[in-house]
């Protein structure tokens, strides 16, 4: 299973859970600090210290007593008899074993006791400092924990000796943890709620707020403001989403102008014919019979050219339904086999009764395949090729040329003129639908933008390939070359 390389977005999620997680430890280690209470620190020889000097006082031993029973410290005192002399709890502490030599402890007054012995993990305490016998700690503390409230938590269990009637007495000494309460807990589990709040706010506003510029663009878009843009600027997926969609209104910003582009063009070129039309009408409204039949011929023309520009638009816009609904253009093509040369020699006939002073040539191999293409529709390849050709020549000496060759399985027809030329910022979008260079003579030369599209939308149908090279100055050369059918 493959899977995919995490993103920005990913990561710095990611990243905002880990600073989440970080503090809510420490907000949990600040509650600990501040709120837990740990275990008092037994010094048991400075208690020693304290309560020696008042075993003779009864009631001042019990006062010190019960001052240590508030600090949830149990104390015993016995003498060198093992008498209870005094305790703060009941029942009392019990008297420690002190290994196989109990009796060493009564050796006499101010002797020191016998050293602890050393085992596993511990060091042995002092001799007449606090310090836990192993064998009674053994005896005392069960294995392992017991928690609850039936099971408070261990004590800690330790002794020392003390005099005692001028004999050597001990000090049996047990600390109780303090039992957990329920509030540090209940702190940190608010302390993560409200670090997690904090962050689920910020990482939605953080989310929220370009998806909200990008809302306030598209409706800004949909009532119709082209130039509007979301302005994100950002290197995640969010940042992304963003460009696409300013590149998107780009798109569909150009696609509305070229529209309205046509629509201006169209009504341009049907004024102008029509115009013409009213003219040759009135005119022959008024004249003879030869002047009418000269005016029904112009009235011709003008038609034609009206039919031909209808014709391109509706062309232009099969080929658009077709691309919109599938991958590529589909037209309805009538296959015939013909000779290149014979498609080639029928539009220059056409071309020369439109434009009879233009000098056009034409070059052909001596030996052509045959070839399958729509010849109505092919046709109008070289038709708007030549048009386009005698269009940008203004100077009616430049001749117009067309060569036909054939290489490598396919067939190529060249159309060659000498005229103005297109400006190299201009080639790349030379094939779009609706663009017309060079603006400042648009009027003049006519046209709408579409044949150079209908041109190469005609020739990939047939499977072929279209390209353009142009010289600003120096002319236009234009290639359309189709294959061949395998014999």
């Amino acid at each position: 299973m493959k899977f995919a390389r995490p993103s920005a977005l990913v990561w710095r999620l990611y990243a905002v859970g880990v600073v989440q997680l970080a503090l809510v430890i420490v907000a949990a280690i600040l509650i600990g600090i501040f709120l837990v209470k740990h275990p008092a620190r037994l010094d048991l020889q400075n208690v020693a210290q304290r309560l020696q000097p008042l075993i003779g006082q009864r009631e001042a031993l019990d006062q010190a007593l019960s001052g240590y029973r508030e600090q949830r410290m149990s104390l015993s005192i016995y003498d060198a008899h093992k008498t209870l002399v005094a305790s703060n709890i009941e029942p009392a502490l019990a008297y420690p074993r002190l290994g196989s030599e109990p009796e060493a402890w009564n050796r006499g007054p101010g002797e020191a006791p016998p050293p602890m012995r050393e085992h596993a993990g511990r060091h042995p305490g002092p001799a007449h400092g606090p310090f836990e016998h192993p064998d009674w700690q053994r005896r005392l503390l069960p294995p392992g924990p017991r928690l609850g409230p039936d099971h408070p938590p261990p004590r800690i269990h330790t002794y020392t000796t003390l005099q005692v009637n001028g004999e050597l007495g001990v000090l049996v000494a047990s600390i109780e943890p303090p039992r957990p309460g329920a509030l540090p807990p209940v702190l940190t589990l608010l302390a993560g709620l409200m670090v997690v709040f904090a962050g689920a706010m910020l990482t939605a506003r953080w989310i929220a707020q370009p998806l909200e510029q990008l809302s306030r663009a598209a409706r800004a878009l949909g009532r119709g403001d082209l130039a509007t843009r979301t302005d994100l600027k950002r290197a995640d997926e969010l940042g992304e989403v963003g460009r696409t969609f300013n590149e998107m209104a780009a798109r569909i910003q150009e696609l509305l102008l070229t529209e309205k582009e046509l629509l201006a063009n169209v009504a341009h070129e049907l004024r102008t014919p029509l115009a013409r039309i009213r003219v040759a009408l009135e005119i022959a409204a008024e004249s003879d019979a030869d002047t009418v039949r000269a005016s029904l011929g112009e009235i011709a023309v003008d038609l034609a050219e009206l039919e031909t520009l209808i014709d391109d638009v509706l062309t232009a816009t099969r080929f658009e339904i077709g691309t919109s609904r599938t991958s590529k253009p589909e037209l309805a093509l009538h296959i015939e086999e013909i000779s290149p040369l014979t498609i080639a020699e029928r539009a220059l006939e056409r071309f020369r009764v439109r434009h009879p002073k233009r000098a056009v040539s034409i070059e052909s191999a001596a030996a052509l395949p045959l070839i399958e293409v729509d010849p109505v529709l092919f046709r109008r390849v070289l038709d708007n090729l030549l048009e386009n050709a005698d269009k940008y020549s203004p100077d009616l000496t430049q001749p117009i040329s067309v060569a036909v060759a054939s290489s490598n399985g396919s067939v190529s027809f060249e159309v060659v003129d000498r005229g103005l030329g297109i400006p190299d910022q201009d080639l790349p979008r030379i094939f779009s639908p609706f663009f017309r260079g060079e603006r400042s003579r648009s009027r003049e030369t006519g046209g709408v933008g579409l044949g150079l599209t209908l041109a190469k939308r005609i020739v990939e149908a047939h499977g072929g390939t279209i390209s353009l090279s142009s010289q600003l100055g120096s002319g236009t050369t234009v290639r359309a070359t189709l294959p061949v059918r395998a014999a």
